[in-house]
């Protein structure tokens, strides 16, 4: 009898672990959970299926306090196939960004199976496990500083950068100080951690300071600007970006 009764018990315990399975998956329900990199929950994050069988064809959901998120997805027989992403809009020095999330699994799955899809807000890194290493093929999360320099007095591979956080970075954290080289072969950086900063350049090749001023934002060159990044001109894109013209400091 005991023995009876203790396998009821067992019976009783494992459908409830079941039931409260958070990788369970339930049939045309897309759920998961959103964290940042400390694994604290993400609230009001936007969580968006996408149908990839018809254009502009999605559903929509949002965590809770908890990070937690769950909603239904249509289920006829022609609804085809769904990818999810994810985003939070953080506020920032007076403006809204709308930051992408990343995610470990960005597979395609079938509306009518449902999955689970869990992201995790980072300001750094690829967007997707499966995304390509390469920042110009496959755009990071952080930002994107372009730079244009005096190409009849200075080598782009001989200009270095320096920047130095203003106050903490947009999820709140401390920044830490950046010294980046330009590339021979790109006028771009990548994958800086949005936030404010004091931005100062010199000539590896010489040593001396460089001048910098901010396109379409300041007019005179100075030995360091303060520069946030932007909203790309692609609506909808989530890119950040800051543009820089660097010259010999007269």
């Amino acid at each position: 009898m005991k023995t009876i009764l203790n396998s009821l018990v067992s019976l009783v315990v494992l459908s409830a672990v079941a039931c409260t399975d958070p990788d369970a998956i339930d049939k045309g329900v897309v759920q998961g959970r959103v964290t940042d990199s400390q694994g604290k929950p993400v609230a009001n994050a936007e969580i968006v299926a996408s149908n990839t069988d018809y254009y502009n064809k999605t559903s929509t959901g949002y965590t809770d306090a908890n990070g937690n998120y769950r909603f239904n997805l249509p289920t006829g027989i022609a609804e085809g196939s769904y990818t999810v992403s994810g985003t939070v809009t953080m506020k920032f020095q007076g403006r809204n960004y709308k930051m992408a999330l990343y995610t470990e699994n960005s597979r395609v799955f079938s509306a009518y199976e449902g999955a689970v899809r869990n992201f995790q807000f980072r300001l750094t890194g690829k967007r997707a496990a499966d995304a390509d290493e390469d920042p110009q093929r496959d755009t990071p999360l952080g930002g994107t500083v372009e730079v244009h320099h005096d190409v009849n007095n200075l080598e782009r591979e001989n200009i270095e950068l320096t920047f130095e956080p203003v106050g903490t970075l947009i999820d709140g954290s401390t920044g830490k100080k950046l010294v980046k080289t330009m590339p021979a072969d790109s006028y771009r950086l990548y994958d800086i951690p949005l936030g404010q900063y004091k931005i100062t350049a010199r000539d590896k090749a010489s040593g001396k300071p460089l001048g910098v001023l901010i396109k379409d934002k300041t007019n005179t060159y100075t030995s360091s600007v303060t520069a946030l990044f932007e909203d790309s001109d692609f609506a909808g894109s989530m890119l950040f970006e800051m543009i820089l013209v660097i010259a010999p400091l007269k």
